[in-house]
């Protein structure tokens, strides 16, 4: 009977840990969303970063893939919608980047940290600006509906692909770095996270 209290108590405190990390990751993702956009200062955000920490950190929780919808969500609200076609490919690469999160999880190290982060920005860039081609709603099309189109599509996002990746990188380090810096500072009992 007293295990299964103690053992309640823990799960229960698990949650509650759980929810602070991804309010704050939801927090942090929307507002430098809306700042940076505010500043024009495109593709400069934490939502990559929170996902990939998400990810890591919350993958046995519900948390993990909910924390970037509910982040887009609100600021599409706010910035505006667009094509649900190039949104659901926004949306899906942000639930891709949560799961190669995962992959550190597994091993954590420096040399993981690095893959997941460059990977997760890498596979963003892809799938988005393969979107951004591919359900194209400017007439005339900005692209040709042809593999030259598409490269050209890669290589005119470049410019918002450097503000990503050095985004991704600073605030993948932020939460990484703050995160094992809290475990190894904070007391025993309030380390209790999905790792």
């Amino acid at each position: 009977m007293y295990f299964c209290v103690k053992n309640n108590r823990m799960n229960n405190n698990q949650s509650k840990t759980e929810f602070f990390y991804a309010a704050a990751l939801v927090i942090i993702g929307i507002g430098s969303r809306l700042a940076f956009n505010a500043l024009e200062v495109y593709n400069f955000n934490a939502v990559t970063a929170a996902s990939v920490f998400a990810g890591a950190y919350l993958l046995r929780s519900r948390w993990a893939y909910i924390i970037p919808i509910v982040t887009m969500l609100v600021t599409d609200a706010v910035l505006g919608f667009y094509y649900l076609p190039a949104m659901v490919m926004t949306y899906g690469a942000l639930l891709l980047c949560a799961f190669i999160g995962s992959n550190y999880a597994k091993k954590p190290s420096l040399g993981k940290w690095v893959g997941v982060t460059l990977g997760s920005s890498l596979a963003f860039y892809i799938i988005t600006n393969f979107g951004a081609w591919a359900f194209q709603t400017v007439q005339p099309q900005l692209y040709p509906m042809t593999f030259d189109g598409l490269i050209m599509s890669y290589v005119n996002a470049i410019p918002f692909y450097r503000n990503s990746l050095v985004s991704d990188v600073a605030f993948s380090a932020i939460f990484f770095t703050g995160f094992e810096m809290a475990k190894v500072f904070l007391p025993a009992k309030r380390k209790t996270v999905a790792a």
